[in-house]
């Protein structure tokens, strides 16, 4: 069975009390109980009870504006109809003396219309507020009139000014048009409560908990009940108060907790509010723990203004196809040496997309271990399982082979590279040859390719990064360095660079320490390169497998001189004696030519 809606009645004179009650008798729905009183007195009697469970107070008239201001629950007022105007016109129609009409518009607009539909005469006044009633009646008092016809506002003040006041008495239709209305605000009302405990109880069934604030901190809405409460809000509240918009996802530490936090700005009642979801992380935000990092917009926005590879030419050279390649969701394959920019260029694709105001997520494969991997692939909370998140897959050539498929089904088997910006980096090696794992990638996700080339290969980008990398390392150690001697300049020009920029940034420090002049010197320049030389001669002849074919072995020691050679093929084709055709073909064949 339905409930009855309880509705509080405010009569503004004693006989509507009377009426409202007969007329609530003809409605199952409505519980009625009805006071009278006036103006300021209805106010004070709505005060007093409206309190005890009621839905809806039902008034009329100045009553029931006065309550609107001052009552927490919707008012429905009673209209003043045309129906109760041409009553208490023919009831006076017979009456020799002057009458005029005064009041706001809700009564003086049907007055006029029903004038105009029984072509009646009648002095009609309009005021909007109460300070305007005193001059409109003194001034029909000075033109003759004595009666005027009005609502319960007018009326006092009518008294007050000498003339008979004759007040329009609502019939029992307007009444019955009144609940009508009442009965379908309370169904409305009970209807939105319904859907708001629902919606309530279907959001605290997610594994995200929501929050609504206004800006001033006040809760509209929360299923947040864990103890830290006032803690998590206080929080949001600064969030919510900050001049800049904070919609978006970010991470943020609360007493040592770090949660996921998503906010959207939203208006309630016309008034600004945020909403915001959080969900408690298992990893450090700003920090690395087992191969996964979460980072936000500023963080990599300075991550790469501060890298020596956001100085570089190859850099600028980029900038329109990244932002071209930021225009669609296609994963990205990040191609190149070690120390060839990978990371910078993965770091430049999510400053540039309309992603970039939800988090950077960066994985590893370098030192992700078990426990990591298990959570990657295996845990709801993966941020392969979230969306709209970019996630930087680093170096999948250290997966093993089992952990490349696991890798790449897991993508085509969820999707998680449609709801996610994907980006992945492979460093090749010149040297070593096998199976390229970034290939299965490329082909089965539809990988956009970027190919970062080698430094030996950019002779004019290594002078105009040594010189804008020099300009900070003045600033940093106290140095005057205006550049390089020509033969100095020489040196790190004809260099092959086997860790590119990783290794250029690391060179050019060492040769900042080391200079007292103003420009660096030959023999400083040497003697740095010739020790970055023997990191990257290979152990392979230290440990040398003479038990297998003449060619495999021909093939290493190919290997090694071009190695000793820092991979330039000249250099090594001369030391063993062959023309550069047969040593592309060592390295690129599977057994070498007869």
């Amino acid at each position: 069975m339905a409930r009855k809606y309880k509705i509080l009645g405010i009569a503004p004179y004693p006989s509507m009390q009377g009426v409202m009650t007969e007329v609530a008798k003809q409605y199952k729905e409505i519980e009625l109980t009805v006071y009278t009183g006036n103006l300021e007195d209805g106010v004070l009697l709505a005060k007093q009870h409206m309190n005890e469970g009621y839905d809806l107070i039902l008034s009329r008239g100045g009553t029931a504006e006065m309550l609107r201001e001052a009552a927490w629950l919707p008012v429905v007022e009673i209209p003043i109809s045309m129906d109760d105007i041409l009553r208490i016109t023919l009831l006076l129609g017979n009456l020799t003396e002057p009458c005029a009409i005064v009041g706001y518009p809700n009564i003086t607009r049907p007055a006029r219309a029903l004038c105009e539909m029984i072509d009646g005469r009648m002095e009609i006044r309009t005021i909007h507020h109460p300070d305007e009633l005193n001059s409109v009646l003194e001034s029909l008092k000075e033109n003759g009139y004595n009666l005027v016809i009005c609502d319960t506002i007018t009326e006092i003040a009518a008294r007050r000014t000498g003339l008979e006041p004759i007040l329009i008495l609502s019939g029992p239709e307007s009444i019955a048009n009144a609940m009508d209305y009442a009965v379908t605000i309370c169904q409305t009302v009970e209807e939105t409560l319904a859907h708001s405990r629902l919606f309530a109880k279907a959001l605290q069934m997610q594994d995200t908990e929501t929050i609504i604030l206004k800006k001033d901190g006040t809760i509209l809405f929360s299923t947040y009940n864990k103890e830290n409460i006032s803690t998590v809000t206080g929080y949001l509240k600064k969030l919510a108060e900050a001049p800049r918009p904070v919609s978006g996802k970010a991470f943020h530490m609360i007493e040592n907790m770090l949660y996921s936090i998503l906010s959207e700005e939203a208006s309630f009642q016309n008034e600004p509010c945020c909403i915001f979801c959080l969900e408690q992380n298992p990893f450090p935000v700003g920090g690395s723990k087992h191969g996964i990092r979460f980072s936000s917009r500023a963080e990599i926005s300075v991550l790469y203004s501060n890298s020596f590879y956001s100085l570089t030419a190859s850099a600028r050279l980029l900038e329109e196809k990244i932002r071209m390649i930021g225009r669609n969701m296609l994963p990205v394959m990040i191609l190149g040496e070690r120390g060839s920019g990978k990371n910078q260029v993965a770091a430049k694709l999510y400053l540039e997309s309309p992603l970039n105001k939800y988090p950077y997520v960066t994985i590893d494969c370098q030192t992700v271990n078990d426990k990591t991997w298990s959570y990657l692939t295996g845990s709801y909370n993966s941020p392969f399982n979230d969306r709209n998140n970019t996630i930087f897959i680093s170096n999948i050539q250290e997966l093993s082979k089992r952990r490349q498929d696991q890798l790449l089904s897991l993508f085509v088997d969820t999707a998680a590279h449609t709801r996610n910006r994907i980006i992945f980096s492979c460093s090749q090696d010149p040297i070593q040859k096998g199976p390229d794992p970034s290939k299965s990638f490329i082909d089965y996700l539809i990988c956009t390719t970027i190919c970062l080339p080698p430094l030996r290969e950019l002779t004019d980008d290594i002078l105009s990064s040594s010189k804008l990398y020099l300009n900070t390392l003045n600033a940093e150690l106290s140095r005057q360095i205006v550049g390089f001697t020509p033969d100095a300049l020489s040196l790190l020009t004809g260099y092959q660079w086997p860790d590119n920029y990783l290794q250029l940034k690391r060179v050019l420090a060492e040769l900042a320490m080391l200079t007292t002049t103003a420009y660096i010197q030959y023999d400083t320049v040497y003697q740095t390169l010739e020790k970055e030389k023997h990191k990257y001669i290979p152990s392979a002849l230290s440990a040398f497998n003479y038990d297998r074919p003449l060619g495999e072995m021909t093939r290493e020691i190919v290997k090694v001189v071009l190695a000793r050679c820092n991979g330039n093929q000249t250099l090594a084709a001369k030391k063993l004696g062959i023309g550069r055709t047969t040593l592309w073909r060592y390295l690129n064949e599977e057994t070498p030519p007869r």
